[in-house]
């Protein structure tokens, strides 16, 4: 799989990186990139992490959802990443390792 940044920049060597990316339910961190959907963020372009309630409807209709966590991260453009996870542990481990490979 041929993984795509989703801003101008990118990262050397992705395939050694992808290898040292810790997994967070569907997605994975590394030092240098947030990996989801076969594209990835630089960990160098993330200016914010927030993290919010929210609830997420399998059937887009009418009736009961269930509870998620979503993970809102700016990186400098008008349209912000938005991630779902379903535990609020998760959340809170994903933004901890953002933030760990930030500095």
């Amino acid at each position: 799989m041929a993984w795509q940044s989703i801003t101008d920049n990118s990262i050397e060597d992705i395939r050694a990186d992808k290898k040292s990316a810790k997994s967070v339910e569907k997605y994975m961190v590394s030092k240098k990139a947030l990996y989801f959907e076969g594209k990835y963020l630089p960990i160098s372009e993330i200016t914010s992490v927030s993290m919010h309630d929210s609830t997420y409807n399998p059937h887009c209709c009418c009736g009961r959802g269930f509870p998620v966590k979503k993970l809102k991260i700016e990186y400098g453009t008008d349209k912000p990443l938005i991630l779902m996870l379903e535990k609020a542990e998760n959340a809170q481990k994903m933004m901890r390792l953002i933030k760990e490979a930030e500095n």
